[in-house]
């Protein structure tokens, strides 16, 4: 499947799916030619969504897999000691043979995670930076000690250290533009997309790679990886049609962080339209439409990694791993990288 353009699974649960159901997912990806699979950290009422343990999760796919990379997009840096997260994200590069690609958020999706792990949201912000030192600190140094306002480290020599040299690739979940342009500001790669448009993905790309030339960085040696979510079907109609009520019940009732963005952005609830969401940023239908609209993507943003959602909580697990081999099999040999890129 390899076209020189990399593409990524993130991956949730999916209907009548358990952890078993997810890890032969995995096992499949790998062999169809995914070049990723990404996961993320949800808890409590949201655990099936995505993972509570994503590192935990990371390591069991290593174990089933030779070459496939796995992400998080992102470990909630302020509920954890960063310590904690750089010992276990360094365990997993080690277990995997190096394929960790390690990605921060600094938030939790609602406010139940931070109340239970004592993190209060007004601290989330200073906590997640000192966090991201903390971490790359442990990873790099021989011995390091850190003094700030949320962390107070005497000096530790943490073990075990990454196998990747300095450190894995480390990715930023860039949901606002403020966290856009710490990650430009620090030269690291991003997290973009879910529910932008391509003009608003293309503006997102611009300011990113504005940003990075600002602050001295090449803005070509940082990854801008950007998500859709995708279903892919033999036709159109079959693909639009299966897949309207499991992601209505997703947007609706699954995801409240994206909802609550949707209904600041399109300025109500009832603007939030099946009919909306495929016009600005659900991909759905056969191969050749899924096809022409991830070109769209990629031409409005540059990106030559796209990471793509095709498995849903909501949505039965025989439909999405379907989606997923049409997808596989039908629509990324279809797919060419960023002109840029071709150069």
């Amino acid at each position: 499947m390899s076209t020189g353009l990399r593409c990524g699974l993130f991956v949730m649960g999916t209907r009548g799916g358990d952890y078993g159901a997810m890890l032969d997912q995995a096992r499949r990806a790998e062999e169809v030619g995914f070049d990723s699979i990404v996961l993320a950290e949800r808890h409590f009422r949201h655990a099936d969504l995505l993972y509570p343990s994503p590192f935990e999760v990371g390591a069991a796919i290593a174990a089933g897999t030779e070459r496939v990379r796995i992400g998080c997009a992102g470990r909630i840096l302020s509920l954890d000691h960063p310590i904690h997260v750089a010992e276990d994200a360094a365990t997993l590069d080690v277990l995997s043979g190096g394929r960790l690609d390690f990605g921060a958020t600094r938030a939790s999706l609602d406010a139940e995670a931070h109340a239970a792990f004592a993190a209060p949201i007004d601290e989330t912000e200073g906590r997640f930076r000192e966090a991201l030192e903390v971490i790359e600190a442990a990873w790099t140094s021989d011995a390091f000690s850190y003094e700030g306002e949320h962390f107070r480290i005497p000096e530790v020599s943490v073990q075990p250290k990454p196998l990747q040299r300095p450190h894995p690739p480390v990715y930023l979940v860039a949901v606002s533009p403020a966290r856009l342009d710490f990650a430009a500001e620090r030269g690291v790669n991003v997290y973009i997309g879910a529910i932008r448009t391509p003009l608003e993905l293309g503006e997102t790309a611009s300011r990113f790679r504005a940003g990075l030339a600002a602050a001295g960085h090449d803005p070509g040696a940082s990854t801008l990886s950007v998500n859709r979510f995708v279903h892919v079907a033999a036709s159109d109609e079959a693909a639009v049609a299966r897949f309207e009520r499991p992601f209505m019940e997703l947007m609706r009732q699954r995801a409240p962080d994206l909802k609550g963005a949707l209904i600041a952005k399109y300025g109500s609830e009832a603007e939030l339209t099946y009919g909306r969401f495929l016009r600005d940023f659900a991909i759905v239908g056969s191969p050749a439409t899924v096809a022409a609209r991830l070109a769209e993507t990629i031409e409005a943003t540059g990106t030559d990694y796209l990471l793509l959602t095709v498995n849903f909580v909501t949505l039965d697990h025989e439909l999405c791993l379907s989606s997923m081999e049409l997808l596989a099999a039908e629509v990324v040999p279809a797919l060419t990288p960023p002109r840029a890129a071709l150069a």
